[in-house]
């Protein structure tokens, strides 16, 4: 069972100054994991309700639950939040917080086949008991539709080499296991200090693939002018370009009054921003949270806050 407390919750001093939890507030934490961020949230005397794929967090989080009644748990994903908001019986929130990504008891299972250094089944979602594991995801593609998947949701240049290799080696034996997959990509890559970076962005790939992170994080972007009270504060901690990129173009479109093309010289989108950024660039961890725990390192942390309605002819929002 993952227990809260186990590791360090990342840019927790930043989460609290954007969120500034006290008594009669409500949160959303879209990824509990650990449980760090959510205790945080409790101890300023706010309700917190839990999300999270992984069975093992959403047990840890009941057993929290259990002695702490303003914590609510729920095993689902994050993209169902307003369903979530509304069964609870708040309809809104005043702030969510979603730390995208794998979480660190994730990672040091071997067993889930979340890392490349250990021989275990390739699976690779956070929810054990619904969608395909990686391995079958693998063996289904065919050659350019793995390249594609390698070079989009890897970033990865030898996305096409690497996908020969992978069609290759499985037509002579099944690919089911970490160790299966990491010897594929060694074989398409020259052994050097890169290869640990391309191994990485190879499994980053399946896993985001097999979870469908992007397309949840979109769905929640896009459901938070619901879910979000007049004043509630989104914070976002992204560990990849993918995501982040996905955050910083969602900010800038929903801040703006007009997404219409730059030639177009009169706005016919009769688009109205809902949201104020209140990170004017990405937030990274200062050093000494580094040294502490170096998986924050490519943590970056962007925040907004949802405009309130207005009463004036015009039905602009107020930030």
């Amino acid at each position: 069972m993952i227990a809260a407390g186990a590791h360090e919750p990342v840019l927790l001093n930043e989460v609290l100054s954007l969120l500034q939890p006290a008594p009669g507030k409500r949160f959303v934490d879209g990824t509990y994991g650990c449980g760090g961020h959510a205790e945080a949230l409790l101890a300023g005397g706010a309700e917190v309700l839990g999300y999270d794929l992984d069975a093992a967090a959403v047990a840890a989080c009941r057993a929290v639950a259990s002695r702490r009644p303003g914590l609510r748990c729920r095993h689902g994903s994050y993209r169902d939040l307003v369903a979530g908001l509304t069964e609870v019986g708040w309809g809104v929130a005043d702030g969510v917080l979603l730390d995208l990504g794998v979480s660190s008891p994730q990672i040091d299972d071997p067993e889930r086949g979340f890392t490349y250094r250990a021989d275990a089944e390739l699976d690779l979602r956070f929810d054990r008991a619904r969608g395909e594991p990686a391995h079958e995801l693998l063996a289904r593609l065919d050659e350019p539709a793995l390249a594609e998947l390698i070079r989009v949701w890897g970033e990865e240049r030898g996305a096409r080499r690497i996908a020969a290799a992978i069609v290759a080696t499985r037509d002579r034996a099944p690919l089911r296991t970490t160790g299966d997959l990491r010897a594929v990509v060694e074989s398409a890559v020259a052994n050097g200090p890169h290869r640990p970076a391309v191994l990485s962005r190879v499994f980053q790939a399946f896993r985001i693939a097999v979870n469908d992170e992007l397309g949840a994080l979109g769905a929640a972007l896009e459901a938070m002018p619901s879910a979000l009270a007049p004043g509630g504060v989104l914070v976002v901690i992204a560990y990849h370009s993918l995501e982040d990129r996905a955050v910083k173009r969602w900010l800038t479109r929903e801040s703006r009054d007009c997404i219409c093309p730059p030639q177009l010289p009169i706005c016919r989108c009769a688009h109205r921003h809902t949201v104020r950024a209140l990170t004017a660039r990405a937030v990274r961890p200062r050093e000494e949270e580094i040294r502490r725990n170096p998986r924050a390192r490519s943590a970056r942390l962007r925040a907004a806050q949802r405009c309130s309605a207005s009463s004036s002819r015009e039905g602009m929002p107020v930030c």
